[in-house]
């Protein structure tokens, strides 16, 4: 039998190692003669002994060398000098240079236009629905603490923006913690605790639901144990509050919807304030042709009423639009079925130029934010219109 390179003969009595024969001694590749080493190179690169002896360049057919003098042989380039390299590498590591403080015509075209400015927001995930829609589309919703009882409610960024002001300052005036209260007055709302005592209203990183009436109606009728599986983990790991305690508005699609009506108002009433005319009324729709950069017409009915009774053949259709110049379409919005009676009244009340039927909303850099707002909010109200 065989191992480890011995051979091993067993017989009954004894055993015998038999060791292999020596192997013969190698030679150094040094201690073979130079003749022999080229004669075995040469035969290594396939070339015979007479193109190996032209290929031979003696001293005599450089042309000798005096006493001090060097060859002057022309070496190849380094790659680490090499200038082309160099900047072969450094191409993509070079700064860019700083953005000009003058915009390009085509930054000032997307300054101007809403639908660019909302598809250009960040993607982020409904919480309800899972989808991944721009945050334009989606209702940004995060933490406020009471300032009274001091117990966490979930609010959206609007009421918060909008209520809570200067949050990080500890003292704030009495008009203005009244004014913060009305966005907490809902269920389990108990202003006997801690009545002396004022509680700073706090805002945490929230999360986003679809931007849709529909979808806040469906978030109210599910049980706490369900709502309590769509709360971002981040805020199960605060500590500052549990997650069993944080407190949903039953009527959180009423109280989002008098928010946005709200500031729409609000926009309207400070752009038609302004001198630069971004607002302007007209009689009909054949005048809409004559004005200059129209982006939005907003539709206020007879002048005088302050409800959507006017006759279905001249109210507007949701999602209606009227074509300017063969080159493009214009959005109308419904702004009784939009802002309904009490905030009509208060558009009305501001007069020119809403004291006509049609306005029409200037393409601007200053109007982008409310055809944005007006774009928001008849998506929010899609389910209460009957398209059909």
């Amino acid at each position: 039998m065989r191992y480890a390179g011995l051979i091993v003969k067993s017989t009954l009595s004894r055993r015998k190692w038999v060791y292999p024969s020596p192997l013969p001694k190698l030679q150094r590749y040094s201690q073979i003669p130079v003749v022999q080493q080229r004669e075995e190179s040469k035969e290594d690169d396939g070339i015979s002994r007479e193109e190996a002896e032209e290929r031979k360049v003696s001293a005599n057919d450089l042309g000798g060398l005096k006493e001090g003098e060097s060859w002057n042989l022309q070496l190849p380039l380094s790659p680490l000098m090499d200038p082309e390299l160099q900047a072969g590498r450094n191409r993509y590591k070079t700064r860019k240079p700083e953005p000009s403080s003058e915009p390009s015509e085509f930054q000032k075209k997307l300054q101007k236009n809403p639908y660019a400015q909302a598809l250009s927001t960040p993607v982020r995930s409904c919480a309800l629905t899972g989808a991944r829609l721009p945050s334009y589309f989606l209702l940004d919703f995060g933490l406020a603490l009471h300032p009274r009882t001091g117990k966490p409610w979930q609010m959206p960024k609007l009421a918060i923006d909008s209520h809570t002001a200067s949050l990080h300052r500890t003292s704030r005036p009495d008009d203005d913690t009244e004014q913060r209260q009305s966005a907490f007055s809902g269920p389990d709302t108990n202003n006997d605790a801690a009545s002396n005592g004022r509680k700073s209203a706090r805002a945490v990183a929230g999360s986003h639901i679809l931007s849709q009436r529909s979808s806040l109606k469906l978030m109210s009728s599910l049980k706490h144990r369900t709502m309590s599986q769509l709360i971002p983990l981040r805020w199960k790991q605060d500590g500052r509050f549990k997650a069993q305690e944080i407190i949903w508005r039953e009527d959180m699609d009423t109280f989002v919807l008098d928010l946005m009506r709200r500031k729409i108002v609000k926009l309207l009433k400070y752009l038609s304030s302004r001198p630069a005319a971004y607002i302007v009324a007209c009689e009909g729709f054949q005048e809409i042709e004559d004005k200059h950069q129209p982006g939005a017409v907003v539709w206020l009915g007879e002048p005088g009423s302050h409800s959507n009774s006017t006759a279905e053949a001249e109210c507007p259709t949701p999602y209606a639009m009227v074509e300017y110049r063969s080159s493009r379409r214009i959005p109308i919005y419904n702004i009784p079925a939009l802002l309904g009676p009490e905030y009509l009244i208060l558009l009305r009340d501001a007069g020119k130029p809403f004291d006509k039927t049609l306005s029409v909303i200037k393409q601007k850099r200053s109007t982008a934010e409310v055809q944005l707002q007006l774009w928001k909010l008849m998506g929010y109200m899609a389910s209460d219109f009957d398209v059909t």
